[in-house]
C-alpha cells in the first residue's frame, strides 16, 4: 500500500453527527475543509476517506441485534 507523505484531510465519517475532517500533519479536528490547514498552516493537497462509519454501523448492528 501506497502511503501518502504530503498533508491531507482525513474525513471521519460519523453515523448520526456531522462528518469531521481531521488533519494529517498536526491532527487538528474541524468541521469543514479549506486549503490550508488554519492550525498549522500546512498546504493541503487532497482528502483521503478511512470509511470509518463502518465500524459504527457495525457497531450499531450489534446494539439492534440486526445480523443481516
Amino acid at each position: 500500500m501506497r502511503r501518502n507523505r504530503r498533508p491531507h484531510w482525513i474525513r471521519h465519517t460519523h453515523l448520526f453527527d456531522p462528518d469531521e475532517y481531521e488533519c494529517s500533519a498536526c491532527g487538528a479536528r474541524l468541521s469543514d475543509t479549506s486549503n490550508q490547514c488554519p492550525m498549522c498552516g500546512a498546504d493541503m493537497q487532497g482528502m483521503t476517506d478511512p470509511q470509518d462509519w463502518v465500524d459504527e454501523a457495525e457497531e450499531l448492528d450489534w446494539i439492534l441485534g440486526d445480523d443481516d
